[in-house]
């Protein structure tokens, strides 16, 4: 995550490389050593990798905005909540909405 604020924030693509390194070095993997939106590619990719099986993929591509275009299906403005199950809001005294879209 520091790898990520530090490049997609614009702060130092440098401290981005340094914090996405001490990952790949302790997996016993070759330094990056790429920039920009390169560099970006790469800690995603190694966030997918290092993360599988754990169930982060599907937030992360919702939270970089690239879900519509690798999610079959995905529709943006619906798919990024989900729905609040009936019982929930039955309990809230039927004050919530539910999300849109659903």
């Amino acid at each position: 995550m520091a790898a990520e604020a530090f490049n997609r924030g614009g702060i130092d693509d440098n401290k981005a490389q340094q914090f996405l390194n001490r990952v790949r070095n302790r997996a016993g993997l070759g330094n990056v050593t790429a920039t920009g939106n390169s560099l970006t590619t790469a800690i995603y990719n190694e966030r997918r990798v290092e993360l599988v099986g754990e169930g982060h993929h599907f937030f992360d591509l919702v939270r970089t905005g690239r879900a519509a275009q690798q999610i079959d299906g995905f529709t943006s403005g619906k798919n990024e909540l989900f729905p609040i199950p009936s019982i929930e809001i039955e309990l809230a005294g039927s004050r919530w909405a539910q999300n849109p879209g659903y």
